[in-house]
Parts: C-alpha cells; sequence; structure tokens
C-alpha cells in the first residue's frame, strides 16, 4: 500500500536559525553550528516561517515531507525529523556522557591527550599493550579526579559524535577469549544527560 503524503514538523525555537540547502542541514545556536547532509533519504526538507496576526511574532518550523511512499520507507520521515531535534538540542544545551572504569584487579590507567582530544587506556587486564582513541570532531574528554574516581566525562554538540567516542572507547577494552560474564573489566557508559 502506497501513503501519498507523510509528513512531520519540528518546530524551532527562538535562538535558532536553521538553514537548509539540497538536504543539507544547518543548525546555528547559542553553543555553535551543526550541519548534517540527508541526501541519502528522498524526501523534501524545508523551512516553514508563519506569521501570527494577534502577537505579530514569526513562527517557524522545519517540515519533513514524502510522497508516494511504502510503509517501510515512511520511517525515514521520522528519524529525519529526531536527528534535527537532536541538533537543535546540542546547539542549545550539549550533550554529556560520563563513563565509568571497571576493573577487578590491574588498574585501568588513562592518560588524557591534546587537553582532551583523545585518552591513551593503559594496564587494561595486565596487557602491555597502550591502546589510544582519538575523540570525534567536537567532541572534548574530561576527569576530575578530586571529585569522582575513574569516571570520565565526555562532552559535545553532536549527539552521534559523543555517543561514537563511547563507543570506541567502550570496545577498545573488549576482554578477548575469556568469560565475559566473569572478567566484567571495561569502561562503560554510566550516565547520558544534558549539558546544561
Amino acid at each position: 500500500m502506497k501513503y501519498i503524503l507523510t509528513e512531520e514538523h519540528v518546530e524551532i525555537p527562538e535562538k535558532i536559525e536553521i538553514k537548509v540547502k539540497s538536504k543539507k542541514v544547518e543548525v546555528k545556536g547559542p553553543r555553535g553550528i551543526l550541519n548534517r547532509n540527508f541526501k541519502h533519504a528522498s524526501l523534501d526538507i524545508q523551512v516553514q516561517k508563519k506569521l501570527k496576526k494577534q502577537s505579530k511574532k514569526e513562527k517557524s518550523r522545519v517540515s519533513i515531507r514524502m510522497w508516494q511512499s511504502q510503509r517501510k520507507q515512511r520511517c525515514q520521515v521520522n528519524s529525519v525529523a529526531a536527528q534535527i531535534k537532536n541538533m537543535i538540542r546540542g546547539v542549545t544545551s550539549g550533550y554529556k556522557f560520563k563513563m565509568v572504569l571497571a576493573y577487578a584487579h590491574f588498574p585501568i590507567i588513562i592518560n588524557l591527550l591534546d587537553k582532551g582530544a583523545g585518552i591513551e587506556i593503559k594496564n587494561f587486564l595486565g596487557e602491555k599493550i597502550i591502546r589510544t582513541i582519538k575523540c570525534l570532531p567536537g567532541v572534548v574528554i574530561t576527569r576530575n579526579e578530586a571529585e569522582e574516581k575513574n569516571v570520565l566525562t565526555l562532552s559535545g554538540n553532536d549527539l552521534n559524535n559523543v555517543s561514537l567516542t563511547c563507543a570506541l572507547i567502550h570496545q577498545a577494552c573488549a576482554v578477548k577469549n575469556k568469560d565475559i560474564r566473569q572478567f566484567l573489566d571495561g569502561i562503560y557508559v554510566s550516565e547520558k544527560r544534558l549539558e546544561v
């Protein structure tokens, strides 16, 4: 069955500016600029502006439309809308993820590289290998030993980059050739929230 029109709207808050040109979306806010390319999706993205008669305030929104779509193609509309919402949240408040170092016997040693642009993991399960992970663009790693021991804080505007950097760190400390129910050593995400 084909659906004639599938449509989703994302309201644009006051301090946010959004530009759309040939499916390339640019979101500008107090914390910076985020860009995303949606050329892979066969849908229309437009910024609509509407003037309210009573308050004479301009209200704007991003509309995402897909014409003549099957049920499985329709889900792209919600996915694109959710990504634009995440971009708006990112440039207004930002994202902050916390990761905990878990170990039973060998303490994991972590060094920050280039003012939080990457990390170096040593002594994982007593191994001599030094694992180096570079952060994706716009992500900064901080560590406050005085307040919280064995906790890394990753922050940035782009939710995709912050969560992917967490995934890279987590995957670098995967336990190989052992029972993972018994060997729980690693670096795990403990908290995800908006950085206000």
